[in-house]
Order: C-alpha cells, then sequence, then structure tokens
C-alpha cells in the first residue's frame, strides 16, 4: 500500500496559501519537521495525523492518501467471493459490499475493472423492482467505473479494455451515438501480439513458450470468433438463409476446436441463440436439435462451465492461471444454467413446441440440472 502523506501536506498547505512556518506553528513542530514530511524524509507522528487533518479540513483517509494495489489472486478471491454471495446474501448487502470495496480500491484500476465487470453480469441481482431502473441505474455504475479507469489509469492495455467496455455500457443503455463516438465508426486494423510474442519465444530458443503463445493466441481468437458469429446471427436472422450459414460455420468450428469442452459457455450462447432463430421459422427439428445440445454440454460438463484444456489446447493451463479470474468465468456457472433453464421455460418462441413430447422431456431435463446445480451435487 502506498502513502502519499507529503505530497498531500504540501497540497493542502498550497491551498491554504500559508508557508511552512505557518503550518510547524499551528502544529506545534519545526519548519524543518514540515519540510521533512512534505518531501517524505520522515512522517508526522501518528497522534498528529487528527490534527492535521482538522486543520486542512480533510478526513484522515484523504490526507492519507493511501494507494491500496491488490495482487491478481486477491482480486480474483474478491471477485469469486462477491459472485458466490449473490447466493447466499441479500443484494442490498452485496451491493452494499460492492460500493465499499470499489471506494477503498478505488485507485487499484486491475481491481476496479473487475468489479464493474461484475456488476455488468449481476446488475439483474442487485436491489431493485423495475429491471429497466436495474439496468439504469447499475449499468450507468459499471459505465463510471470504466470513464474512472480510462480517464484516470496510465496502463495502456487495461484503458483500451476499459474504453470497449464502456462502450458496452453504452449499448446497454441505447445510447448509440455515445457507443460509435467513443469507439469509432468502424473497427480499426489491428496487429495481434501473439505471433509476435510466440515468434520472439522462438527467437530465443524456448519452442515450448512459443508454441504455449500461440496456443492461447489461436484459443482467444477462436472464442472471439464464435461470439462474433453469434450476434452475427440474430443481427442476420431476417435472412434465413445468411443464418444458416453462418451457423453451419459457427457449428464446423465449435466442432473442430471442442469448443463444447474448452470453452462451454460459447457453445450454449450459439445453441440457444440458433434455436431462437429456428423457433421464428417453425423449423420444429432444428429448435430441438439446438436445445438438446444445450443439455448435452450441461451434462458433459457437469454443470461448471470454466474454460478448459484439452489435447489440441494442452499448453494453455498456465496462461488460463494467469487471467484476472483464473480459468473462471466472469458470470457463475450456477446463474447460468438458471438463466438458461427460464429461457427455455418462459421464452414465447418456443410455445408453440411446449404440448410436444420432445418438449417436455427437454424441460425435464433442463429442470433437473437446475436441480442439481442450485443443491450443489454437480
Amino acid at each position: 500500500m502506498k502513502v502519499s502523506l507529503g505530497t498531500v501536506i504540501l497540497n493542502e498547505r498550497k491551498k491554504k496559501q500559508i508557508t511552512q512556518q505557518q503550518l510547524a506553528d499551528f502544529m506545534g513542530v519545526s519548519k524543518t519537521s514540515v519540510s521533512k514530511w512534505e518531501n517524505e524524509y520522515a512522517y508526522p507522528d501518528i497522534t498528529l495525523l487528527p490534527l492535521l487533518a482538522a486543520y486542512f479540513d480533510i478526513s484522515i483517509d484523504s490526507l492519507l492518501n493511501y494507494e491500496p494495489e491488490l495482487n491478481k489472486e486477491e482480486i480474483q478471491q474478491i471477485y469469486l467471493s462477491l459472485q458466490k454471495s449473490f447466493e447466499t446474501q441479500e443484494s442490498k448487502e452485496v451491493w452494499k459490499s460492492i460500493h465499499s470495496l470499489t471506494r477503498r480500491y478505488y485507485s487499484c484500476y486491475p481491481f476496479i475493472l473487475q468489479m464493474g465487470l461484475l456488476i455488468l453480469n449481476y446488475f439483474d441481482k442487485l436491489p431493485g423492482e423495475n429491471p429497466n431502473e436495474q439496468k439504469e441505474h447499475y449499468v450507468g455504475e459499471a459505465l463510471n467505473l470504466f470513464i474512472h479507469i480510462r480517464t484516470s489509469s496510465s496502463d495502456t492495455k487495461l484503458v483500451s479494455e476499459a474504453t470497449k467496455l464502456e462502450g458496452f455500457c453504452l449499448l446497454l443503455l441505447n445510447r448509440p451515438d455515445d457507443v460509435l463516438k467513443t469507439l469509432g465508426n468502424y473497427v480499426e486494423n489491428y496487429l495481434p501480439t501473439d505471433d509476435l510474442i510466440a515468434s520472439a519465444y522462438q527467437l530465443k530458443g524456448e519452442p515450448k513458450r512459443a508454441a504455449a503463445t500461440a496456443q492461447s493466441g489461436i484459443y482467444q481468437n477462436i472464442s472471439v470468433l464464435i461470439s462474433a458469429l453469434t450476434n452475427y446471427t440474430q443481427l442476420v436472422s431476417a435472412d434465413f438463409d445468411q443464418f444458416e450459414e453462418t451457423f453451419r460455420k459457427q457449428r464446423t468450428l465449435i466442432e473442430t476446436f471442442n469448443i463444447e469442452h474448452v470453452n462451454p459457455a460459447l457453445a450454449l450462447n450459439a445453441y440457444l441463440s440458433a434455436a431462437v432463430v429456428y423457433a421464428q421459422y417453425q423449423f420444429e427439428k432444428e429448435v430441438y436439435n439446438c436445445l438438446g445440445n444445450v443439455i448435452a454440454v450441461l451434462e458433459k460438463n457437469n454443470g461448471l462451465l470454466s474454460f478448459n484444456t484439452d489435447t489440441y489446447f494442452d499448453l494453455i493451463q498456465d496462461w488460463l492461471e494467469h487471467l484476472p479470474l483464473g480459468d473462471h468465468t466472469p458470470k457463475n456457472s450456477n446463474q447460468v444454467i438458471i438463466y438458461i433453464g427460464n429461457l427455455i421455460s418462459t421464452h414465447p418462441g418456443f410455445d408453440p413446441y411446449r404440448i410436444t413430447e420432445e418438449m417436455k422431456e427437454i424441460e425435464k431435463q433442463i429442470k433437473a440440472i437446475m436441480k442439481r446445480s442450485e443443491s450443489d451435487e454437480y
């Protein structure tokens, strides 16, 4: 934890337009002592802090101006603990904890980014009775955190990530012009760094690290592509041929790279999205196939939606462990399963099929999975 008390004393003294001697006289110390405080060669006696804070009319916390830094493991632990607390505590208590922690670690920008993500992933679980008001309020809170990172952090990678999430918040808040203003009107050309880093390791004579880096890049690029294709299937849902061609290509990627195992949440999103579009066109068999795939993915992974390795992605474990949340996904698996179950049970697009034996069996299976998930039987 970094304490910049000297800087605060210097700035507050200048704001009051007093000399070091005047401050020394008030505090009952020498001018040399004040000079040492401001240059951080020494600190005031702890008993003087309340008097200093009162003199400058600020809190002791503001006087100390502490900048707490959490390491990756601590950030991960706090995130996962808060994530779990949605199942064990009242929403007001969870929000109180989030709010308190963001204030306490406001200058720890990697932590603030994760808290913004947590709010985005769980705003519907936070206090409030009107879903639209919940979204407006809490997405706005997340937006402010991302703006804080963008405007205050000197970490260019963190700023870039926060800016993209700022755009996502603006999209959720139905502010398309602000999205374009923040992110631009066109997708920028970019040079992936994974190839460069892998080549650097190769030149250093470290082929295994080069291969591991390349694998992590492939994993990320495939994940981003599959996610983009899921979004695209919705954008082109009015053109059935384009939708089906897109979903066919997406399924090929899912099967080729074993996505149902290595990143099951991506596969679930793809199948659910396609099921909704097929229902729109009344392709009954395809609806059942997609929903059946959802059930199969959940069963195959025992209800756990973490990132995983396999025989192809066999060198990415170290990279996974270096992610902010490790191999954990930003959203709790149980919450995802509940969302999926509710969507299948309530989406109006599936209503025409609820009387069929196939749909009844699918609903029965998803309810059984939800029950096991809620009772931690997985």
